[in-house]
């Protein structure tokens, strides 16, 4: 890992707000199980279980543009990472081309896979929830090094990572729409001419994660035909203004 991906040093629990409500009774919605999405017991093989998995994300991502072929793999196999692992131990993004409002929206891609080290009939689809980013397409390109170096790479990994480390952001959003953060090893990637605007002065970025984007067209809040659970959460991660 480079030094944008180094993991949050804070503690998960902290990282992130409650935008829309002030309500302690939330607390009781962050230790409930994961298997409150409605789980199915399917007797296939782990593997079965991811490949059908990304099957399904592929077809709702077709649903919003051009999914390009290729893909942006991170190893979080134990040793290779310093972020979260995430559940099939796989890190990866993908890159969709939007024509109509000439953007693309980088998205998760592995958040929603099953856990690699649960038996099947105890098996969930990961955290139910998956991330994105939409940009300009003149302000990031197609060239796989110039994306990973971005800052809508970095905010978006930096978000999933913190995702995966907290393991009950899912049933979080469900409870209160809208979580705002602060992500860190993302503001050596922002443009020199708006860091004042947009990093503080702990070298962080704010992100707002669950708001929607009036205007683009309407990106699908759900995954459908996942083999186990139901993940019900495309949420888009939108970088804040230190102003905000």
């Amino acid at each position: 890992m480079d030094q944008h991906r180094t993991a949050p040093s804070r503690g998960i629990l902290s990282c992130f707000g409650c935008c829309v409500r002030d309500d302690t009774s939330f607390n009781e919605h962050v230790l409930q199980p994961l298997n409150l999405f409605n789980p199915s017991s399917i007797q296939v093989s782990v593997d079965q279980l991811v490949a059908k998995s990304r099957d399904a994300r592929s077809e709702t991502y077709r649903l919003i543009g051009t999914l390009h072929d290729f893909s942006l793999d991170e190893d979080s196999s134990e040793g290779q990472s310093t972020a979260a692992k995430w559940p099939s131990a796989r890190q990866s993004f993908r890159v969709i081309h939007r024509a109509k409002s000439k953007t693309l929206v980088l998205v998760s891609d592995g958040l929603s896979d099953p856990f690699h080290d649960l038996q099947e009939d105890a098996n969930v689809n990961g955290y139910g929830l998956e991330f994105y980013i939409e940009t300009p397409v003149s302000d990031i390109g197609l060239d796989v090094a110039e994306i990973k170096t971005s800052w809508q790479y970095q905010l978006l990994f930096t978000v999933c990572s913190m995702a995966a480390g907290h393991g009950g952001i899912r049933q979080i959003i469900d409870h209160m729409d809208l979580l705002s953060t602060e992500a860190e090893g993302v503001a050596d990637s922002i443009p020199s001419e708006l860091k004042q605007d947009i990093v503080n002065s702990q070298s962080r970025v704010g992100a707002l994660l669950g708001l929607d984007d009036d205007r683009h067209d309407k990106i699908p809040k759900t995954i459908d035909n996942m083999p186990l659970t139901d993940v019900g959460r495309n949420l888009q991660a939108s970088l804040l203004a230190t102003a905000n």
